[in-house]
This record gives C-alpha cells, sequence and structure tokens, in this order.
C-alpha cells in the first residue's frame, strides 16, 4: 500500500465510493418500483421515481394474455403469463400441418413485422397502445392508454429470450449465401484427388480414428454437454448441428501451420466433405432426437429428414462432384485456382458468417453474451478430445494435431444456410447465434492453438 501514490489511492476510494453509491440507487430505485401501484399515471411516476432513462412508444399484441411487444411495427420483445413460461415453440414448417393453433403466440418471433406476425398467429385478442418506461436499463414500468399496469426490477436476458429470436433474412439473402457456400465446397472438391485416398489404404489408422473423431466423439461429447449444462432448445439444437456438421474449409490451412499432417489433413476433409451429405442429417437427426426425448425441450427435434438431406445434396453433393468432375478433365487449370479458391474460401467464409449477422447486429451484439462461453467451451472440447482420442491409439504428435484441428474445426457456414432454411429451422436465434460465433470463434482458437504448436517441436 505504501508504495500506491496518494492521488491514484484516492482514485480507488472514489470509485468504490461511486460503485457502492450507484448499486444503493439502483436497489432503492427497484424498490420504490415496487410500490407504483397499479393504474397510476404517468405524472404519479414522475414524481416518485424522476423522469425513465429510456422511453417508448409501444402496441401491445395480445394473444391469451401474453404480449408481443411492436416498437415501430417491429416486434421487440415477447412477454408471457407465468402460465404459459413453458410453451411449446412453433416454427414455419410445423404450421403448415397445424390448422389450430392453441397458443397462437408460439409462431411469433422478436424480430418479426406486423405482417409477418399476423400471417403465422392471426389476429390478436386485442391491440392496446402504450409505453415502456426503463429506469437504469433493468427496471421497467408499462403503460397501457396512460395507466401503469405492470412493473418489473431487475430484468435480465436469459438463454430462453434467444429461443424468441428470429433473425431476418431475405429470400435473395438466403440464394447468396447459398451460392457461397456452394462455391466454397466446389473449390474444396477441386483439390480432391485419387491420390488423397491412398493413405486410408497405405496407413488407415489414423484416419480412422480422425474420421470417428469427428463423426462420432464430437457429436458424442456434444451430447453429454448438453445433457450437462442444460441449455435451452434453440441452443441446444445450435450445438448439435454445429457437431453434426463436416470439418471447416480452413482446417488443412491451419493444419500446416501448426506443423500437422497435412496429408493426413486433406485426406480426412475429402472423407468428410463426401460422407457429410449423408452422416450431417443422420447425426443431428440420430442425436437431436436422443437429446428432446432425455431432456423434454419445448422445441421438439423432428426434422423434415428428406428436406434437409435434400438441402446438403444441393449444397454439397453437388459442388463436390462437379468440382472432382473439374479437377479430373481440367488439371491444368485446376491446380491454377486452386489456391486462389482456398483464399476466396477463407474470406468469403468471413464474408459468409458477417453477411449473416449484418441484417441482425444489434441483436447479435445485444445477446452474444449469453452463448460465448457455451462455445468457447464447446469448440475447446472438441479440440481436446480429438488430441486426447488419438493419444490413446498412440499416434504421433503430428497426427494428433492434425486430428485435433480436424475435429474442432467445422463448417458452421453449412449449419448456417440449414438454420436459414425456411422450412427446417426458420431462422430460429440460439441456433443461429450458436452457428455465427462458432465460425468466427473456430478461426480464433485454430489460429491461435496453431501459432502455439508452431514454436514447439514435435
Amino acid at each position: 500500500m505504501k508504495n500506491i501514490p496518494y492521488h491514484s489511492f484516492g482514485l480507488i476510494v472514489g470509485l468504490l465510493a461511486m460503485m457502492q453509491i450507484s448499486s444503493a440507487h439502483a436497489q432503492t430505485i427497484a424498490k420504490e418500483i415496487k410500490n407504483i401501484p397499479p393504474d397510476s399515471d404517468s405524472a404519479y411516476v414522475i414524481k416518485k421515481l424522476g423522469k425513465p432513462s429510456e422511453r417508448y412508444v409501444v402496441n401491445r399484441y395480445y394473444y391469451q394474455g401474453n404480449q408481443a411487444v411492436l416498437i415501430d411495427s417491429i416486434i421487440r420483445d415477447i412477454r408471457l403469463t407465468e402460465s404459459h413460461k413453458k410453451i411449446e415453440i412453433k416454427l414455419k414448417r410445423q404450421l403448415k400441418t397445424e390448422q389450430k393453433k392453441d397458443n397462437p403466440i408460439s409462431s411469433v418471433r422478436i424480430g418479426m413485422s406486423v405482417a409477418q406476425a399476423l400471417e403465422r398467429a392471426g389476429e390478436p385478442d386485442s391491440i392496446v397502445p402504450g409505453e415502456d418506461w426503463y429506469y437504469t436499463k433493468r427496471h421497467r414500468i408499462e403503460f397501457s392508454n396512460g395507466k401503469v399496469t405492470k412493473s418489473e426490477v431487475h430484468l435480465k436476458a436469459t438463454l430462453e429470450t434467444l429461443d424468441w429470436i428470429w433473425l431476418n433474412f431475405s429470400e435473395r439473402s438466403l440464394l447468396l449465401m447459398n451460392i457461397t457456400l456452394a462455391l466454397i465446397m466446389f473449390g474444396i472438391a477441386m483439390q480432391i484427388k485419387l491420390e488423397h485416398f491412398k493413405l486410408l489404404l497405405v496407413n488407415p489408422k489414423p484416419v480412422i480414428i480422425g474420421f470417428f473423431s469427428q463423426f462420432l466423439a464430437l457429436p458424442l461429447v456434444t451430447f453429454l454437454l448438453v445433457l450437462v449444462i442444460q441449455p435451452t432448445p434453440s441452443v441446444a439444437m445450435g450445438m448439435i448441428l454445429v457437431a453434426a456438421c463436416p470439418g471447416g474449409n480452413i482446417s488443412n490451412f491451419i493444419s500446416s501451420l501448426a506443423k500437422g499432417n497435412v496429408a493426413l489433413s486433406i485426406t480426412l476433409t475429402a472423407i468428410a466433405t463426401i460422407v457429410a451429405i449423408f452422416i450431417t442429417p443422420f447425426n443431428f437427426s440420430f442425436w437431436g432426437k436422443l437429446y428432446s426425448a432425455a431432456s423434454n425441450l419445448v422445441i421438439p427435434i423432428e426434422i423434415d429428414a428428406w428436406e434437409m438431406i435434400k438441402t446438403v445434396l444441393i449444397l454439397l453433393g453437388i459442388p463436390v462432384v462437379l468440382g472432382i468432375t473439374f479437377s479430373s478433365f481440367f488439371p491444368n487449370i485446376a491446380n491454377r485456382i486452386s489456391k486462389p479458391f482456398k483464399v476466396f474460401s477463407i474470406v468469403a467464409f468471413l464474408g459468409f458468417v458477417v453477411a449473416a449477422l449484418a441484417a441482425n447486429f444489434g441483436y447479435f451484439l445485444k445477446y452474444i453474451h449469453l452463448i460465448a462461453l457455451i462455445v468457447i467451451v464447446h469448440n475447446g472440447l472438441g479440440l481436446l478430445v480429438g488430441y486426447i482420442l488419438p493419444g490413446i491409439f498412440k499416434l504421433s504428435k503430428q497426427d494428433r494435431r492434425t486430428i485435433s484441428i480436424e475435429t474442432g474445426i467445422q463448417n458452421s457456414g453449412l449449419g448456417l444456410v440449414l438454420i436459414f432454411n425456411p422450412n427446417l429451422f426458420d431462422g430460429l436465434g440460439g441456433m443461429a447465434f450458436v452457428a455465427a460465433f462458432w465460425g468466427i470463434w473456430h478461426i480464433v482458437s485454430g489460429l491461435g492453438i496453431a501459432y502455439l504448436w508452431s514454436r514447439k517441436p514435435l
């Protein structure tokens, strides 16, 4: 303490005092808000609490007592009654087969326009104009027709909020995403040659272990992780979908930086790219239904299996066949453009993720903290399992590095395209947040671990 200058010590004491005062003020405000009687007018509230820090003009669409709160003709919040806290959320594809909507609110989402909400849920029981007043962003007073109807304190965003968010994508944006992913897969397929599969015959052990690490160990570990942490339905579905996807398009590049076995990395990428056409839908369906049955999800994992297979076949199968065919008939051209395509793949993937977030960036910034740690832990477990599993089978450090990277770097771009498919998941918030942040984070973690390994001798 004697080495701390007096002015610094005073500054620290001042900051602590300000924090204490701020906390005490927040507690006082919360207590006073609780004592505001219903049907009070705005003048009374201002007299007791002062002017709010934020004030919004809203329209409240009521469905069986539940609120869809609209600001500027966009749904900004869904507020459920206590009896509807566990309401079963309906996806767009489910509404097509259901004539009766027992809970209309279950089909609307934060981020929808009035027209989209009315198309899905029908006319509300009532529409009531009002205002939301916020004090310190965590305390809210609701006004309807100029009178206080409800007061809430210590508001806090939770994972459940993500289940109700709908990330908006136009048909044009979806088409652009699909084309981008198809081009990325075409570029990867151009590099797949017959000799890449020779390693499977010459030295099958690391290839087989790498395959099982990616398509069995990672989904299994993901299943166990969601059982332990019990995330909300859409987050769980996002984690399971990412784990079911094939390896990412930058895994070969990261393996080379990490002094891994590049030949093994290319072989695993080639195999994963081809078998993912069938194994990605199977893995998601198998592990998803297993988790859904075990946890009583309020969003049941019931996918249209043919729709998912068809989408993966179009986005992966056709580009892969075309890429392999092109490199077979025009090997010289394929060799010349393969490197530029690698660069394009990395840039396009980053642009792909940015595009997925651009129209919904406000939601991403507001809620990303809710899933950041989950994605980091999930990705870390993928890298760890991919390193430990081959170690059990006495593979070399070089092979272990490669399998770790192949397991931890996932094609979350494919996951995003599936998530935004209106016939599958229709932009379900928690799933999209997981896949989008994974797409950013696995580059950071992959480059980070590659840097560390590049400095360590094998």
